[in-house]
């Protein structure tokens, strides 16, 4: 196993971890990117206070992202760069859904895992490692831009777009790096990130260090199982229309009645369901 991790860490965080609890971010109480209930997880507990999160230190984060997100994201067989480069993301936005935006870039199945296909795939990427990262913190950006809700892209989007390119969409914040020009250099071999040595991201507007994820689903929105349940409807009521006898017309009408109450509770749901 490579020992960069916690050189990453510091990279990404600082010594001090960027701890933040802001309403713009969905992961509440976070610090080394790390949310409460990653946390509670680790401890084994249901759920932990602000404080304890405020007080994890770097190495209880370090085990934590050795067992649950380093490895999860390539960083032990990914070239040295792309192994940042995809940590971060995994960071922000879970490794399962870095490892599949990196194979999306590859041209390979997208199925989150880092196998044999991918890192070959990685070694006959055209023009080589770094055009690669270049392509893969562009993919990134364009998931992140692809994120809606009140923490998303129009909250978070500044912050994010500091983070992986460096540089400030409205150019009040000194441009760093960002995780782009580090996993650029890093794959030069031009530098190895010391420990002392972190992103500086005082000063920069917040948003940067917030979760990244999409918003789930929800079913009541799947025309499938909609029009699912239409089709059974109608399907009962041309079985029973076939038939003649004051049963079945009974029937009919009573299936009619329950469809109109679903199609009431349908429409509720779906009114509710909108952002």
């Amino acid at each position: 196993m490579r020992e960069s991790l916690g050189v990453s860490l510091r990279m990404m965080f600082g010594s001090e971890g960027g701890y933040s609890n802001r309403k713009s971010d969905a992961g509440g109480p976070t610090k080394f990117g790390i949310t409460h209930k990653t946390l509670a997880a680790h401890l084994g507990k249901p759920s932990v206070s602000a404080e304890r999160v405020q007080a994890m230190s770097l190495a209880e984060a370090e085990t934590i992202y050795r067992k649950s997100y380093w490895t999860q994201s390539g960083g032990d067989v990914l070239p040295k760069g792309l192994d940042y480069a995809a940590f971060d993301f995994g960071v922000n936005s879970g490794p399962h859904r870095a490892v599949k935006v990196l194979q999306k870039v590859l041209g390979v199945a997208e199925d989150g895992w880092i196998g044999e296909k991918t890192l070959a795939a990685i070694a006959d990427y055209e023009n080589g490692l770094e055009q690669l990262i270049a392509d893969y913190c562009a993919a990134r950006m364009k998931f992140l831009r692809g994120l809606g809700g009140h923490q998303g892209w129009s909250a978070n989007g500044r912050g994010w777009t500091i983070r992986v390119m460096g540089e400030d969409p409205k150019g009040e914040w000194k441009a760093q790096p960002g995780v782009i020009g580090s996993a650029l250099k890093m794959a030069r071999g031009e530098f190895e990130p010391v420990a002392d040595a972190p992103h500086d991201y005082d000063g920069a507007p917040e948003g940067g260090d917030a979760k990244a994820e999409p918003k789930p689903k929800n079913p009541w929105l799947d025309p499938g199982v909609i029009f699912s349940g239409a089709g059974s409807i109608l399907g009962s009521l041309g079985a029973l229309f076939a038939g003649t006898g004051p049963v079945q017309w009974a029937l009919a009408v009573a299936i009619i009645g329950a469809a109109g109450v679903g199609a009431f509770i349908v429409v509720r749901k779906l009114s509710k369901a909108q952002p």
